[in-house]
């Protein structure tokens, strides 16, 4: 990982997009509460990291993409961490209840 420049932590959904829903717990609120702690741990290790949302605020798809290439001016060497809480009902192999955490290198 010589060549890092940086971690985007992207907190799924968020403002009227609340996600899975169920035991009065939303899946937004989650999935922030998540990208800060993981935020607040990368900068403790001395990491350069960036969230895409710190608040309940709504990012659609095309609007979160364009934060993403943005945050460190769609410079190569970011690694992208979006965090989802999975609800199950869904056919996919993890469509059981738990933190799913897509990491891509962009």
């Amino acid at each position: 990982m010589n060549n890092l420049v940086g971690v985007i932590v992207d907190a799924g959904h968020g403002g009227e997009d609340p996600g899975a829903v169920a035991n009065n717990l939303k899946e937004k609120d989650l999935n922030l509460e998540a990208a800060l702690y993981m935020y607040d741990r990368l900068k403790e290790l001395g990491i350069n990291a960036k969230l895409t949302r710190n608040t309940d605020e709504y990012l659609p798809k095309d609007a979160r993409i364009a934060r993403v290439k943005s945050l460190f001016n769609n410079s190569p060497g970011v690694i992208l961490v979006s965090n989802h809480i999975n609800a199950g009902g869904g056919k996919q192999p993890l469509s059981e209840v738990g933190l799913q955490s897509d990491l891509r290198h962009i």
